[in-house]
């Protein structure tokens, strides 16, 4: 059985995106793009995990996942490109254990969904010890399937390629030219 994900995102080709990603990945995935969409949806879906974004147009990624907790109880991750102590707060008063800072490499959202919270987080971690999944997110990865772009292509942004080493100058415009 596919783990069912509902994905509360109002920029529409990134929540796209996620759930390209996590069809890949074998899971069963609705996206909402406002809060009141998700709670429309959950009736229906009966997800397993919400992926909400803090910041929606109609109410905050808490409001939505306190108002969906009353019609069906799942566990939640929470996005936000706007960390604060207050955010991460409020989120363990309703044991959100994971908060995935924005931009982040899609990989970490199916680490996530799929296993749940990462074993071994820096604390627990000697500070010399680099982890496999850092050395991944520096480094990049290859992605098989097609992303579309997002503000800029940020959500390619760990999957750049690197300068090229030639030192060709730059061609001068001058007036007239």
């Amino acid at each position: 059985m596919s783990k069912k994900v509902l994905i509360v995102d109002d920029e529409e080709i990134l929540a796209g995106n996620f759930r390209t990603y996590l069809e890949m990945l074998g899971c069963e995935v609705q996206v909402a793009t406002s809060g009141a969409d998700a709670l429309r949806t959950v009736l229906g879906f009966k997800p397993d995990l919400l992926v909400l974004d803090y910041r929606l147009p109609d109410m905050t990624g808490f409001e939505v996942y306190d108002a969906l907790r009353t019609l069906h109880s799942c566990e939640a991750v929470l996005m936000t490109a706007h960390p604060s102590i207050e955010v991460c707060n409020r989120a363990i008063e309703r044991h959100i254990d994971v908060i995935l800072l924005k931009p982040f490499p899609l990989h970490e959202l199916g680490n996530v969904v799929l296993h749940g919270l990462p074993a071994g987080t820096p604390r627990e971690q000697p500070a010399s010890a680099e982890q496999p999944d850092q050395v991944e997110r520096r480094r990049g990865g290859e992605v098989s399937f097609p992303l579309k772009l997002y503000d800029g292509a940020w959500v390619l942004a760990d999957r750049r390629r690197p300068v090229a080493d030639t030192d060709v100058p730059l061609k001068q415009v001058t007036k007239g030219s």
